[in-house]
C-alpha cells in the first residue's frame, strides 16, 4: 500500500511542480537569455535612420543595444519549394551583440555558427518545425533580383537550431515569419549593403517597463516621435504565456486527475485492508484493550503507510522532475533537470499522510466499534449467500470454476468475510478512468490530425494581384489540386468586439466548418464563433449589427440573422484564437462594404489538394502554377497556435493512462493477495474436501477472472461516455469542432488483454492457496 500511494501521489505532485515550472519557464528564460524589451523600427520619411538608430543607442533609459539588419529574400528550401517572401527574412548583426551578449541564443539543436563563415545559419525553431528543415538542411537565397532572367543565389547551410526572447510562437502574434540568421562573412561575401531604412535596435532599458514613458519623452524630445518603438517584448511575453498556458493547465489537469483517480482507487483498498485485518481485534479486545485503543491502533498502522509512502512521494518527485517542462516550456527552460520545488512537495507530502489516516479513519473506528469478546464476534447470522452467486456457480460443471465465481461474488462471513463491493468498485473504476484517459487521448491525435476541426478546409492561402483569370486556369488545370474557393477575412465589429469574418463564395471545397446551426446562405445571414458568441451576448436566431472595421463612407451598421456557430481558423497573417470570429458569404461582405464590390473579383484562392497529394507536393505545385504572376503570396494551412500547443503535450493523457493501469495493476494485485491470506481458513476446507493444488490455482484465476469481467463490463461503458463528455467540453472551451472518437481497435484489444493479465497476477495468490497446509490453518477448529 506505501508504494502504490508513494507512486501514485509522487505522480502528482511532480505534475503540479511541472505546471508551477511550466508557468515560469518563459519569463525565467528571457530573464537568462537577456532579452529585449524593445525594437525600434517604421523610420518615416523625414527621419534619418542612421542618426536616428545613433540617437536612441545613447538615451539614458537604455542599458544595452544591438542593431541588427534585417532583409527579406526568396527561398528555396531543400524539397525544392519556393516560399515566398516574407516567409524567411535574413537577419545579421554586424557588431556581433544580437544573440550573444543581448537576446541571447540557446542552442536547441546544433551549434551556433561561426560568424567568419559565410555559408553557416542558424533558424528559429518554429519556422525550422513548420518548414520540417534540421540540422544540415540547405537554403538557398534570391540575393539578387528575383525577376532578372539569371538571379543570383547564395546558399546557406543550417548549422543550429536556436531559441532566443521574441522568437517564441504565441497567440496573437504574427505566425507567418520566421528568422535565418545569417553572419556577417554572408553579408561581406554576397556584396550585400544593409539599409539603415531596414536595421532596428534591439534595446534592453535599464529598469524594464518602467523606464518607457522615460525612454519616450526622451525620443519625442531629440525629435523622433515619428519613429514606431513599439515594447515587443512586454507583449510577445504575454502571448508566449497564452501559449504555454495550455501545457501549465494540462499538467494541473494531470496532478488532479492523478490525485482523484489515487484517492478513490487506493482509498478503498486502504479501507479494504483496515477492514481484513480487523479479524484479530476481538481477540485483543478481550485482553483488555479498549475501543478508543482499538481505533488508535488502526490509525498507527495507517500512519505508518503515510509516513513510507510521504517519503517515497519526496523520492518520485524529485525523479520524475527532468520530465518537466513539457511542449514549449521545455525549450526555454534555462535551468532543465532535476529540480526541488518545495511547496508542492511539503504541500504533497502532508496531503498524503493525511489522506491515509483518513481513509483509514471510518473502517478502523467500525470495525472497533463491531468488536466483541466473543470468540464469534465478526460472525453474522444474517448473511445469505447471493442468489447470483449461486445461479453463476451451477453454470460451470467444473468445481474450481464455481469456487472462484463464488470467491468473487459472495463476500463470504464471519473471520473470512472480505469486501467484495468494494474490490468491484475499486476495479470498475480503475477501468472507466482508464478508458476515459484513452478516449481522451485518440480525441487529441485525431484533432491533431485533422485540420478540419480547427477550421480549415482548405490546404494553401493564394493570393494575388492581378491576372486572377490565369491563376484561376492554372489551378483547374492542374492534376494535383482538387479545386479551390474564391474567398478571404474582413476586419469587422459587432458591438465593441473586432474580429475577422471569414467570407466565402459558396463553390469550391472550402466550407465554413459549422459546430451548431447552419452555415450563413444569404447577405443577411451570419455564423459566430463560440467566443464571439459568448462576448456579444448573441445566440443562433438573434439578430447582430455588423460593421466594417474602421470603415470609411460606411458608418451605418449592417443588421444580421445569427444562423450558427462556427470554427473560425486563424487568417494566414494573423494568429487569432480559435472560437473567436465570424463567417459571413461574399455577398454579406458587399452588404457591409458595398466599396469592395469593385474588389471582389480579386478575392484570395482558398486552395484544397487532391487525394493522396502530399503537403509539399501540393505547395510545390501551387508555387509553379504562380510563375510569372505578380507577386504571389502562398502560405499553408498552418495548425493554430493553441492547437500547436497541444501537438506538444500530446503525449501527457497517455502518460495518465499508462500511470492509471499501473496503479491499478497495483490494486488488482494487492485485492487478490488480501483475499487468498483472509480466505486461507476456506482453502484450507477445500483441500480437506479433496481439492488438489492446480484446482485451488484456477480458483483463485476464476475468481481474478469475474473480477475483471465484471469491472470491464461496467467500467468500459462508462469510461467511454465519461471520455466523450470530457472531450466535449474541453473542446468547447479551445473553440475546435467537438468529434470525440472511441478507439475501438485499442478497447477490443484491451478487453481480452486484460483478462489475461489477472489470470497472470492471479499466479502468485494461486501458488500461496495451493501450499495451504489445512492441519496448521485448521488446528483451532
Amino acid at each position: 500500500m506505501a508504494l502504490l500511494i508513494g507512486l501514485a501521489g509522487g505522480a502528482a505532485i511532480a505534475a503540479a511542480a511541472g505546471a508551477r515550472r511550466t508557468e515560469t519557464a518563459y519569463p525565467r528564460f528571457v530573464q537568462v537569455q537577456k532579452g529585449y524589451d524593445l525594437v525600434t523600427g517604421g523610420f518615416p520619411g523625414n527621419i534619418d535612420p542612421e542618426r536616428a538608430l545613433a540617437q536612441m543607442a545613447v538615451m539614458p533609459e537604455v542599458l544595452e543595444w544591438a542593431r541588427v539588419d534585417v532583409a527579406s529574400y526568396a527561398a528555396i528550401l531543400p524539397s525544392g519549394r519556393g516560399v515566398s517572401v516574407p516567409e524567411l527574412a535574413a537577419v545579421t548583426d554586424l557588431s556581433g551583440r544580437a544573440g550573444f551578449q543581448l537576446n541571447r541564443f540557446k542552442v536547441v539543436s546544433g551549434r551556433i555558427a561561426d560568424l567568419r563563415a559565410p555559408d553557416e545559419a542558424m533558424i528559429d525553431f518554429p519556422i525550422a518545425e513548420r518548414q520540417d528543415l534540421r540540422v544540415g538542411s540547405k537554403i538557398r537565397f534570391i540575393v539578387g533580383n528575383p525577376s532578372a532572367k539569371s538571379p543570383r543565389f547564395a546558399m546557406v547551410r543550417i548549422v543550429g537550431i536556436v531559441a532566443s526572447p521574441g522568437q517564441f510562437p504565441a497567440v496573437g502574434a504574427t505566425s507567418n515569419f520566421g528568422s535565418v540568421y545569417v553572419t556577417p562573412a554572408f553579408v561581406r561575401s554576397n556584396g550585400i549593403a544593409p539599409s539603415p531604412a531596414d536595421a532596428s535596435l534591439l534595446i534592453r532599458l535599464r529598469q524594464g517597463a518602467a523606464d518607457r514613458d522615460a525612454f519616450l519623452r526622451h525620443i519625442a524630445a531629440a525629435g523622433l516621435a515619428g519613429v514606431d518603438v513599439p515594447f515587443v517584448q512586454q507583449v510577445q511575453t504575454a502571448g508566449v504565456q497564452r501559449s504555454i498556458r495550455f501545457e501549465s493547465q494540462a499538467l494541473w489537469v494531470l496532478a488532479a486527475l492523478i490525485a482523484l483517480a489515487a484517492l478513490a482507487i487506493l482509498g478503498q483498498s486502504l479501507a479494504r485492508q483496515t477492514y481484513l485485518e480487523s479479524a484479530e481485534l476481538p481477540t485483543l479486545r478481550a485482553l483488555g484493550m479498549s475501543r478508543l485503543q482499538l481505533v488508535a491502533l488502526g490509525l498507527l498502522r495507517a500512519a505508518i503507510i503515510g509516513v513510507v509512502a510521504a517519503c517515497l512521494v519526496v523520492a518520485i518527485a524529485v525523479l520524475l522532475s527532468p520530465l518537466t517542462p513539457i511542449g514549449l516550456a521545455r525549450i526555454a527552460e534555462p535551468d532543465p533537470g532535476f529540480a526541488v520545488d518545495a511547496l508542492p512537495l511539503a504541500v504533497g507530502v502532508a496531503s498524503v499522510l493525511l489522506l491515509t489516516i483518513l481513509a483509514a479513519a471510518v473502517p478502523a473506528f467500525t470495525a472497533a466499534r463491531m468488536a466483541t469478546t466473543g470468540p464469534a464476534s465478526l460472525e453474522t447470522d444474517r448473511h445469505r449467500p447471493s442468489a447470483l452467486t449461486g445461479v453463476l456457480g451451477r453454470v460451470w460443471h467444473s468445481p474450481a470454476a464455481a469456487v472462484g465465481v463464488r470467491m468473487a461474488l459472495d463476500s463470504g462471513r464471519g473471520a473470512t468475510a472480505v469486501p467484495v463491493r468494494s474490490a468491484i468498485f475499486g476495479a470498475t473504476l480503475s477501468i472507466t478512468a482508464l478508458t476515459a484517459s484513452l478516449v481522451f487521448a485518440t480525441s487529441l491525435s485525431h484533432l491533431l490530425d485533422t485540420p478540419g476541426l480547427s477550421g480549415f478546409t482548405w490546404d494553401a492561402f493564394v493570393a494575388v494581384e492581378g491576372q486572377q483569370q490565369q491563376a484561376a486556369a492554372a489551378f483547374r488545370a492542374d492534376p494535383k489540386l482538387a479545386g479551390y474557393t474564391r474567398g478571404g477575412f474582413t476586419n469587422v465589429r459587432i458591438g465593441s468586439a473586432e474580429l475577422m469574418a471569414l467570407t466565402l463564395d459558396g463553390s469550391g471545397p472550402a466550407r465554413p466548418v459549422i459546430a451548431d446551426g447552419a452555415a450563413p446562405a444569404a447577405d443577411d445571414e451570419i455564423a459566430l464563433g463560440a467566443s464571439t458568441m459568448r462576448a456579444t451576448h448573441a445566440a443562433i436566431g438573434r439578430t447582430v449589427d455588423v460593421v466594417l472595421d474602421q470603415a470609411q463612407g460606411h458608418p451605418m451598421p449592417v443588421r444580421m440573422r445569427v444562423v450558427g456557430t462556427v470554427i473560425v481558423p486563424p487568417n494566414p497573417f494573423l494568429a487569432t484564437r480559435l472560437g473567436e470570429g465570424a463567417a459571413i458569404t461574399v455577398s454579406g461582405y458587399l452588404r457591409i462594404d458595398p466599396s469592395a464590390a469593385e474588389r471582389s473579383g480579386s478575392l484570395p484562392f482558398l486552395i484544397r489538394f487532391a487525394p493522396g497529394v502530399s503537403r509539399d507536393a501540393g505547395l510545390a505545385a501551387v508555387t509553379n502554377d504562380m510563375r510569372g504572376l505578380p507577386n504571389p503570396f502562398i502560405v499553408a494551412a498552418e495548425r493554430p497556435g493553441n492547437v500547436t500547443s497541444l501537438a506538444r503535450i500530446a503525449n501527457v493523457p497517455v502518460l495518465l493512462s499508462g500511470l492509471l493501469a499501473l496503479v491499478a495493476i497495483g490494486t488488482f494485485a494487492h485485492t487478490l493477495i488480501s483475499f487468498t491470506i483472509r480466505r486461507r481458513r476456506d482453502l484450507a476446507i477445500l483441500k480437506t474436501l479433496g481439492f488438489v493444488p492446480p484446482q485451488l490455482r484456477s480458483a483463485v484465476a476464476w475468481q481474478a477472472t469475474t473480477l475483471v469481467a465484471i469491472a470491464l463490463l461496467i467500467g468500459l461503458p462508462s469510461g467511454i461516455a465519461a471520455g466523450r463528455w470530457g472531450w466535449r467540453l474541453f473542446a468547447g472551451q479551445l473553440g475546435v469542432l467537438p468529434d470525440p472518437v472511441v478507439p475501438l481497435a485499442a478497447i477490443f484489444v484491451a478487453i481480452p488483454t486484460a483478462l489475461a493479465l489477472a489470470n497472470l497476477l492471479a499466479v502468485l495468490p494461486g501458488r500461496a492457496a495451493a501450499r495451504t497446509q489445512p492441519a496448521t490453518v485448521l488446528r483451532g477448529e
